[in-house]
């Protein structure tokens, strides 16, 4: 008798040399007979033996109270992604995330900016001067027109994004943004032939910020406009609060020695240890006179609490009358004028921060270290020398 074809195996393993005894063949197929099926008793159709196959759904069990859920609380993509991530994330957006509060503006589309690229590169590339001018190294490309045409175009898109990467949006309005439409330009007098101007993000000195800057904006004669200038990383006591170092309000046009002084200006004082400190200008457009009599410090403010100021609150209770336009902001770090603002100028003494460092981890020493570097016993030896005065 021919052996059977399997065609399944859920038992045991297969034999490769069958008995050919027919009473223990047939005892193998009753015992069997549910999973192996012969090609000559085959059905046409298999039919499932319970009925039809109902779909493997699961229904979530009602969760007790106080009871937490692992998957719910913690999914795949937030454990795996970055420590900084979790932190950045972990706590619920503001309400004011991602409003535009600023002015209205004018957005070039895609389409038609790659139009006038291509119609420019043709008719550049038809200029046998330019051509000629490039060719013998005389080509003097025109710096000025190419920043007024930047600035009229695609500068308020590219500040906010830079902005956004410095979190100036997250620490003064909450999350909410504006579009530098208004573009400013802040420098400081260094001597009588040079200057330090005020970009969005280079670096400049305490040293060389001590003196009122130079704002300059091009704006109509009838307008009033606000200034202010405020440390978002300088406070001493509140991780939240800022130090006001300027505030000049209800400015005419775009001649701010005629403004009212609310607050006077003083030099930046980064502490030691700090890092790097962002002083952000900020140039506001009135809707009219505004009255400041509440802001107002007195002349001279050496008094750090009275400087304490939040630029969120302050823009919230006149959020109708003002409106953001500008921005400029630069970093400052700690050098040797900050401890004389400290002494000389604040009547207190210099604080100076370090960071304290986490010991590192070292595993118990083993006696054989495998492919371990040669220096492997140098972390275990002592920090202070066995014999000393040798």
């Amino acid at each position: 008798m021919a052996a059977p074809l399997w065609i399944g195996s859920r038992c045991a393993p297969v034999i490769s040399t069958f008995v050919s005894s027919s009473r223990h063949t047939r005892a193998c197929l009753d015992q069997c007979s549910r999973r192996f099926i012969s090609r000559k008793n085959r059905p046409k159709t298999l039919v499932a033996p319970v009925g039809p196959v109902k779909p493997n759904v699961q229904f979530p069990e009602p969760v007790q109270e106080g009871e937490i859920k692992y998957q719910e609380e913690y999914p795949w993509h937030e454990k795996t992604s970055p420590i900084s991530q979790q932190l950045y994330y972990s706590e619920e957006p503001p309400p004011s995330q991602g409003i535009d509060i600023g002015l209205p503006v004018r957005t070039v589309g895609a389409k038609k900016f790659r139009q006038l690229k291509r119609k420019v590169t043709n008719e550049n590339t038809a200029n046998a001067e330019l051509e000629r001018a490039a060719r013998l190294r005389t080509l003097k490309v025109p710096v000025e027109e190419i920043k007024k045409e930047w600035e009229a175009t695609f500068a308020h898109e590219q500040l906010k994004d830079v902005a956004t990467h410095y979190n100036i949006w997250k620490d003064l309005f909450e999350g909410a943004y504006f579009h530098p439409v208004m573009v400013t330009n802040v420098y400081y007098d260094s001597d009588d032939d040079h200057v330090v101007p005020v970009y969005r993000g280079n670096v400049v000195t305490p040293t060389e910020a001590c003196r009122p800057p130079v704002v300059e904006y091009e704006s109509d004669e009838d307008s009033l406009w606000t200034l202010i200038l405020t440390n978002p990383d300088g406070h001493l006591q509140d991780n939240e609060a800022e130090y006001l170092h300027w505030f000049v309000g209800n400015i005419p046009g775009s001649d701010i020695s005629k403004g009212e002084t609310v607050c006077e200006y003083f030099p930046p004082f980064p502490p030691q240890g700090t890092g790097y400190h962002r002083f952000v200008f900020l140039l506001f457009k009135q809707e009219g006179p505004l009255d400041y009599s509440t802001e107002r410090r007195p002349s001279p403010c050496h008094s750090l609490r009275r400087r304490t100021f939040r630029t969120f609150e302050f823009y919230r209770e006149r959020q109708d009358q003002l409106t953001p336009a500008g921005l400029n902001f630069f970093q400052c770090p700690w050098d040797p004028s900050v401890r004389e603002t400290f002494r000389s100028v604040l009547k207190m003494p210099e604080p100076i921060f370090e960071y304290d460092f986490p010991k590192p981890f070292i595993a118990p020493q083993v006696m054989i270290p495998h492919r371990r570097a040669v220096q492997y016993l140098d972390k275990y030896l002592p920090k202070e020398p066995v014999l000393k005065g040798y």
